[in-house]
């Protein structure tokens, strides 16, 4: 910026005149700043309801819309140190399991090696192999055609720049899992996945000490034959052999690789194994208490979504709460700022066609009807009811023991989840289906909105948009402005030197002092 002298003639505080001038011109590109910033808050208002009502859409209607909702399952187990279930289209009633054996990964514990002081960045030449081996990894694949080989088999080329570190990383990327505990100085090399579906071998090309021998590591196979699977001793290397659980369920024997068992209806966790004679039960019932709860929990958050609209669309007018200048924020303290732009933002939606159409939705879906076998329900047949009108359309459960005057009404939901649930889920998946379609409808995008989004933010967005483009054209109409005057000014003040000057010479001519 030029180093403006201005007034050293005149006398007049040019700065200060220009100022006064650029103030008053500055006016229109305050209003639009202004105008902008309370745009940006009604869109983060939006933003935040659009958020809550999103979560309610996606964590509570989407499962209450499911006839499988209502039709679910508890299970409890009588010993669940030993196994735990969870039910999903298991029928109701007992199941009796025993458990012979939990499924491991196989896994190789290596002789002590400690001695020869290996670290993690040792080449494998310093342990003692030699360079130019080949190491194969075969890790079983239970999907084989027949006549396919039942292994997944990876070459490791030995080279004399490979570290320990190294041939972990090329195990691990074989398929295991590999690490060698400098403490111990032991390698430890597992399945990544239990079961004998899993399995895996370790050979070498190099026989002798030159070869795995060098790594305190060997023949897998051979190790499983001669009863390797013990505990490692510091000269020998453990092999434990990869198993499948063994359990019989209501008399049907099972095998699985894994600990977790899908079976009639049940996911069971097996944790530990039943002694000889010894029995667990599983006892599967209907889940009527966390039906009810998803339904309650489901209502709260409407109630809490349908307020926090109402009173937004209601809420006072700040039309006397004019948007803050930097100057007049100056002269207020942070809480005086804060509390005179609440009263803004919470005014931001008073009256809002959008956040009408909204609350229409929310209300109309909650009061319509479905039929089932012929019969007509609404939530009202469950015992979910509004309450008074001052309350604008918020829902009850009757017999509800949170909900004041209402816990001491009949409990119609419980008792329909309890004695009916087929035609209750039915009933109930409809309702909530029509609610979450309309909302569905409602956050579909368009020309001025994006998708799964409830209100105009394209729209929104363009006009802030728009607002920081007409900014930009006021700050260069005002930068252009100030400079004329600056240029005005230097011209008076250029004339007013040049009169000074033939003031002084006619003065001289004419023998003035």
């Amino acid at each position: 910026m030029p180093i403006r002298m201005s007034g050293m003639i005149s006398g007049l505080d040019t700065d200060a005149i220009i100022k006064e001038m650029m103030s008053a011109q500055s006016m229109k590109k305050t209003s639009l700043e202004q105008s902008q910033e309370k745009l940006s808050w009604k869109k983060e208002k939006w933003e935040g309801l659009n958020t809550k009502v999103y979560a309610l859409y996606t964590e509570k209607l989407s499962s209450l819309k499911l006839e499988g909702t209502y039709l679910a399952k508890t299970a409890t187990s009588s010993n669940s140190d030993k196994a735990t279930a969870t039910a999903s289209t298991a029928s109701t009633g007992s199941y009796e399991l025993t458990v012979s054996e939990l499924a491991s990964a196989q896994f190789v514990t290596g002789s002590d090696i400690g001695s020869k002081k290996l670290t993690a960045s040792s080449k494998l030449t310093e342990a003692g192999m030699v360079a130019g081996q080949t190491l194969t990894v075969r890790v079983y694949k239970s999907d084989a055609a027949e006549g396919e080989d039942p292994y997944t088999e990876t070459n490791i080329e030995i080279t004399d720049e490979m570290t320990i570190r190294d041939l972990n990383s090329k195990l691990q990327e074989a398929g295991l899992n590999a690490n060698y505990d400098q403490a111990s100085g032991r390698f430890y090399i597992s399945a990544k996945n239990s079961g004998e579906a899993n399995k895996f071998t370790l050979v070498s090309s190099q026989s002798g000490e030159t070869g795995l021998a060098a790594l305190g590591l060997g023949d897998i196979d051979e190790a499983l034959a001669t009863g390797g699977q013990t505990a490692a001793d510091s000269t020998t290397m453990a092999v434990v052999a990869a198993k499948d659980a063994q359990l019989v369920l209501n008399g049907a024997t099972i095998k699985s690789a894994t600990n977790t068992i899908s079976a009639n209806g049940l996911s069971i966790e097996l944790k530990g194994t039943t002694a000889v004679g010894e029995r667990i039960t599983l006892n599967v019932s209907a889940d009527t208490d966390g039906v009810y709860n998803k339904v309650k929990d489901f209502v709260k958050s409407y109630n809490e979504l349908l307020k926090e609209m109402y009173d937004s669309y209601n809420a006072a007018s700040a039309r006397k709460y004019a948007m803050l200048t930097d100057e007049e924020k100056e002269a207020m303290s942070e809480k005086q700022v804060e509390l005179w732009e609440d009263k803004i933002k919470g005014a931001l939606l008073r009256n809002d066609t959008t956040l009408n159409s909204l609350m229409s939705i929310f209300r109309s879906s909650m009061q319509g009807t479905v039929e089932v076998d012929g019969k007509s329900y609404s939530l009202a047949s469950f015992g979910i009811v509004t309450g008074a009108y001052t309350e604008h359309g918020l829902l009850h459960i009757n017999g509800d023991s949170d909900d004041g005057s209402y816990a001491d009404k009949e409990d119609a939901l419980k008792k329909a989840i309890e004695t009916d649930p087929e035609t209750t889920s039915k009933a109930l998946s409809k309702l909530f289906s029509n609610f979450y379609d309309s909302l569905t409808k409602q956050m579909s995008a368009s020309s001025i909105s994006s998708a799964l989004t409830l209100y105009n933010d394209k729209q929104i967005q363009s006009q802030i948009d728009s607002y920081q483009t007409q900014i930009k054209n006021w700050e260069d109409k005002l930068a252009a402005l100030e400079d004329r005057y600056y240029k005005q000014f230097s011209t008076m003040e250029s004339s007013l030197a040049n009169l000074q000057s033939k003031q002084n010479q006619m003065a001289g001519l004419l023998g003035m002092s």
